[in-house]
């Protein structure tokens, strides 16, 4: 078996050594795909092509809500297929791209064990059922995983693909800020001369629409600032991937250290904690406010949960949110009663 990076035995080629050539491959991305997920299952594709002679189809749970990855998707070309509409029993191989079984964040039927997992993300509990397993917590991206994969075998990475690869690595770790470590850089600067440029620009300079700048003026309303960290609600969201985004927005501001954001889309309560904090983990936070009632984890500055909350009252979920709000600043060290507006009522 051949290496990659001269110490870590290939993941990928034992897998398609095990592989029927010119069978079928199942990529799973996970729900409400963002790049990193995106441009992961894109370049296992192009591998899949070329080492197993396989036909491959990349399947997604939830929406591509948020702009900038909707537009990725359409101008890179790069075919998704909701995963309501696969028949799973047509494939003869699963794999899943940062993401893992029974992790809360993808639509993998719980029956069915993927054969190849690559992540960058801690071990989930399941993952030990997988086959072949390819984690990597010291890599900032999983496309940066991929983008290895692609230049050890000197597999052809064309402009659309690099910009893919390039495009999850500089959102992933946020410009390579946020947890990029010496990997992530060594990838971007062999991808940056093969993207198109202005197509990048096309994805980061995506128009929004209008129920965007509703949930903005929302979000920051709602915004209370608790010392160095700030918790803020939305209520019925039109996409998950406004959570997320508000989060990063509200951490921008000066001597904010901490941020969560919450939203309910389709019967379940979504959550996203942001952090330039280096000594408490987000991820682990995470797991602990969703801990009996969902699913969630992350990263040491960045993490995400959901949890369910079908056919409850609108107080019910108030409650919700008034009990995850508390836990979170009890976990930060942060004291409830010292909370004030983001943004003042008079000016608001």
């Amino acid at each position: 078996m051949s290496k990659v990076n001269g110490t870590t035995p290939s993941v990928i080629e034992a897998f398609f050594d095990d592989f029927p050539k010119g069978g079928k491959l199942l990529i799973v991305a996970h729900n409400h795909p963002d790049p990193d997920t995106i441009a992961s299952a894109a370049a296992l594709r192009e591998i899949a092509k070329v080492l197993g002679k396989a036909k491959t189809t990349i399947a997604y749970g939830g929406m591509i809500g948020r702009a900038e990855n909707a537009n990725m998707v359409k101008y890179l070309k790069l075919h998704l297929t909701p995963i309501e509409r696969v028949d799973f029993s047509k494939y003869d191989r699963i794999a899943m791209v940062d993401t893992q079984p029974m992790t809360g964040n993808n639509d993998l039927p719980q029956k069915y064990v993927p054969h190849l997992v690559i992540d960058h993300h801690p071990k989930s509990k399941e993952a030990h059922k997988v086959p072949y397993l390819d984690i990597r917590t010291e890599y900032g991206a999983t496309a940066s995983i991929l983008t290895e994969y692609m230049f050890a075998y000197d597999l052809p990475v064309d402009k659309n693909l690099a910009t893919a690869l390039l495009y999850a690595i500089k959102s992933e770790t946020q410009d390579l800020g946020r947890e990029t470590f010496d990997v992530d850089v060594d990838c971007y600067r062999q991808l940056f001369p093969l993207a198109n440029k202005k197509l990048l620009s096309k994805i980061i300079h995506a128009r929004v629409s209008r129920s965007y700048f509703k949930r903005l003026l929302e979000g920051i309303r709602n915004a209370k600032l608790f010392g160095n960290a700030i918790v803020t609600r939305l209520k019925t969201i039109e996409t998950p991937d406004i959570v997320p985004e508000m989060a990063d927005l509200l951490l921008k501001m000066e001597d904010v250290a901490w941020v969560l954001t919450m939203g309910l889309f389709e019967d379940c309560l979504y959550l996203s904690i942001r952090t330039t904090n280096t000594r408490k983990d987000a991820g682990k936070i995470m797991k602990r406010l969703v801990r009996n009632k969902g699913k969630g984890g992350g990263h040491m500055q960045i993490a995400g949960g959901k949890i369910p909350v079908p056919n409850k009252e609108p107080w019910e979920v108030q409650e919700l949110k008034d009990y995850l709000e508390a836990k979170f600043l009890k976990s930060i060290s942060k004291e409830k009663e010292g909370q004030q507006d983001l943004v003042p009522k008079e000016i608001q």
